[in-house]
Formats: structure tokens, sequence, C-alpha cells
């Protein structure tokens, strides 16, 4: 099947699943209308789809040979939409990082796979995953038996990229980390509250957390070699209800972002001997709590090149190459990669003419529908190509 050709055919089918899922925007694991909604499409199509872990899963092909999982993420974040779009979200949650294009090119490439199903030459594997954002929808799916009965020999997945940038590009690394690790946190200090014109009688958790900010800077300043790249931020710190009173706790969230498991590893510990420590210093305690995490965004440089030569088969419009990509945010799709071998990129959903660039998790995001008419494509060449090669 000339899957390219197949999916420009469909593109109204893809944008009609792109917009219906833009309305119907679900955050976290928990997505009744928007798996509700792929399942509807899936059975449709001949399918016979399962729930898993929160998301949805299907097979196509011929059971017995290799498998390639191809995956989607499918939820929104918790935000209003400004895009002015007539199908835009009107509710408190918003696709502004594009998670429902990736939901449709996947049921666009599910439709192709089966119609070209009698020539596939093992199995494909497709999943919807819910709690992208939360770094919770891939362990969940695991956890729910994702990579068994059959298991997947290899993964691929996109991520559209919206902002200044022309159609035809597509974004990867094969050589290192593409993206980072991350943890996010939360720090409760406890002290013992007091009058506050009499500090000494209590024990100040504002004045502790104060100094816990200043150390854990200083592990990313001091204890961290220059040439790697790691983020720790403090983004919201809570304490106390009144200007004179010294409450008896405060509480800090944060996020670690590193490059690579080690750095990871060794971060997380000096999070909690130095936090711990400080607070001991001021006659306070404090607890880490580390409340979701995935691990740096590595993948496998054969799979990379493999899948990057049946996307080079396609006869797709401007088609360009930025490779060593390397960004400082995070993607659950690691949690995959970090059990089987696959490959991530970004394809752009961008604009040239002067159109709105905002970036994804933007309020006034608008992202090109036109990579709709490439993505599926590429999904279902990829997974058909290396299943002929990998008999």
């Amino acid at each position: 099947m000339d899957y390219l050709k197949r999916s420009e055919e469909l593109f109204d089918m893809t944008v009609e699943f792109r917009r219906h899922l833009h309305q119907i925007p679900e955050i976290s694991l928990e997505l009744p209308e928007t798996t509700g909604y792929i399942i509807e499409q899936l059975t449709k199509m001949g399918y016979q789809p399962e729930r898993c872990g929160g998301g949805v899963v299907v097979t196509v092909g011929k059971p017995g040979g290799k498998t390639v999982l191809l995956r989607g993420d499918v939820d929104a974040l918790p935000m209003r939409e400004e895009s002015g779009l007539p199908f835009a979200s009107v509710c408190d949650r918003a696709h502004t990082c594009g998670h429902d294009m990736h939901g449709a090119m996947l049921l666009t490439a599910a439709k192709m796979l089966k119609e070209n199903e009698a020539a596939l030459e093992g199995m494909v594997k497709l999943m919807f995953q819910p709690g992208e954002e939360t770094f919770m929808g891939a362990k969940a799916m695991i956890k729910d038996g994702l990579l068994e009965n059959p298991r997947p020999d290899v993964a691929l997945g996109y991520h559209v990229t919206s902002g200044q940038m022309p159609l035809g590009l597509f974004i990867y690394n094969g050589k290192g980390t593409m993206m980072n690790s991350s943890d996010n946190f939360k720090i409760v200090i406890h002290g013992v509250g007091s009058h506050g014109a009499y500090p000494d009688s209590g024990v100040d958790p504002i004045n502790i957390a104060a100094h816990v900010i200043i150390g854990l800077e200083s592990v990313i300043a001091r204890e961290i070699q220059s040439t790697q790249s790691s983020v720790l931020t403090i983004g919201k710190v809570a304490a106390g209800d009144a200007g004179n009173i010294i409450p008896d706790k405060a509480e800090m969230y944060g996020t670690l972002r590193c490059d690579s498991n080690e750095q990871r590893a060794f971060i997380l510990k000096r999070l909690s001997e130095v936090t711990e420590s400080i607070a001991k210093t001021y006659r306070g305690s404090a607890e880490v709590i580390i409340t979701s995490g995935t691990p740096p965004l590595i993948c496998d440089p054969e799979a990379v090149e493999t899948f990057i030569s049946y996307m080079r088969e396609l006869n797709v419009p401007n088609q360009a190459e930025y490779p060593d990509m390397h960004a400082a945010s995070s993607e659950d799709m690691a949690v995959i990669l970090s059990e089987i071998p696959g490959a991530y990129m970004f394809l752009s959903a961008g604009f040239t003419d002067g159109r709105e660039t905002y970036n994804q998790h933007h309020p006034k995001v608008v992202f090109n529908e036109e990579v709709m008419k490439v993505g599926p494509a590429y999904l279902a060449h990829c997974a058909s190509r290396w299943l002929e090669e990998h008999k």
C-alpha cells in the first residue's frame, strides 16, 4: 500500500478525528469520553479494542512473528484554551500540547493498517496512552500488560511541535539523550509555630525553606559537572496564614530534570540529604516525597536510523531533518524506551506564513493540521517496513 497517498485521501477523516478529540479534552488517567470515542472508531474499523491502564490497545497483523508498538498519547492539560478556533475547548481543560493530533493520526494509521492487514509480515500493536502530562500513563499501561501478549520488539512514537517551523521537518536524536528525566517532588518542612514577635519560642519552617532552596541550588552549581545538563526548580512555596504568625509547617513543590540516569540518581539522593540536614540544623525536620517521575528519553540508535530510512522512502513535500536534538523538557515515552528499543521523533506542525506561532502549553497555541497528511503515513509505513525486514 502507498501509505502516503492513502493518508492524504483520508485527511478529512483525520481532521474530523482530531477536532472531535480536541473538543473533549480530559486529563491524567481518567479519559472516559476520549477512550470511548477511540474505542468506537476502532470498532467501526473492525478492531476489538481492549482497555489497558486507562488507555486503549489494539493489534493488527499476523501472530507468531515480530511486533511493532506504535504509541500515541491522548491526554490534555488543565488550562483554558484561547486559540479562537471554532472547535476550541470551552472547559478548563485543553489540548494545548497536540495530543489530540497524536490520537487522530494513530486512528488513521490503524485504519490503513487494517486495510492492509493481509500484507503485514507480523503484528502491530497500537497504544492510545493517557497520563503523559502527569508521567503516569506509560507505567499504568505497562503494569496492566501493555508489553505482554505479544511483547513488542521495537517501539515508535511521534510528537507534533508548534512554533515557527516549516512543515516536512522531523527532529530526532539517535546518539544520546533526547529529552531529560523529570521528577516532580514535594518537600514538607516541620517546625514549631509561635507568635511572630517571639521567633525564639518556635522553629520557623519558612526560614528553613529559604535555606533549603539555596542549598539545593548549590548542589546544581557546585556538585554537577558543567558539561552536564540538570535543572532543579522550586515552583511553589506554601506556608502560613498571617504575617505575624510563624506556622508549624511549610510545603515546597519542585521539579528536577537530568540528562542521564546516573545524574538523576545522584541528585535525587542529594535532594533528600541536603533538605533533611538543613532542616535538622535549624531544629526542624523535613521529608521529601517524589510525586511522579520519568527517566531520560534515550532512543535506540539502530531503531532511529532504521525508521528514518523508512521515512525517507516517502515522497513527503519539503521533507527535512534536524538531528541530535536535546531538550530539558521530558516525555513519558521514556518509560517505554527504557523497556524495549525504539525511536521517538518530533514532526513540525508549525507555520512560516505569519500566523500565530505560540509554543506548546500556551493557551493561544495553534497547530498546523496539514502535518496529519504525513503523520499517519509515517506510522503505518514504518511499522510495515520494519516487519518486512525483521521476519
